[in-house]
């Protein structure tokens, strides 16, 4: 969470706190799984994963939508001119976060 409703105190800092350590989750889980990668972010809560190999190993045309079929909706790379890259915005509870990495995982993996 990002406030603290208990106490009324809503800051910034929590806010950054919390997107920093998402932003590391997300490249710690991400550079673990085989065929993706990312790299730290430093100035947004968006991450790009390039899932090229990944995709030439398995086979797939399109990480977006095997993801969104798996559960987790990411931006396909294609429309912003990144084919084989999804974009994964970590701007939310971490809870959520893990979620979403969790099924990623499972995607990817399973």
């Amino acid at each position: 969470a990002f406030c603290d409703w208990s106490s009324d105190v809503c800051s910034s800092d929590l806010l950054i706190a919390t997107l920093r350590s998402n932003a590391a989750r997300v490249v710690e889980a991400i550079n673990a799984l085989p065929g993706l990668s990312t790299t730290p972010v430093e100035a947004t809560y968006l991450a790009w994963i390039d899932c090229r190999d990944w995709l030439a190993a398995k086979g797939i045309d399109n990480a977006a939508r095997h993801f969104e079929q798996a559960g987790v909706g990411l931006s396909d790379g294609k429309d912003f001119g990144l084919p084989g890259f999804v974009r994964l915005n970590f701007g939310c509870p971490a809870a959520r976060l893990e979620e979403g990495l969790a099924r990623i995982r499972r995607a990817v993996t399973g």
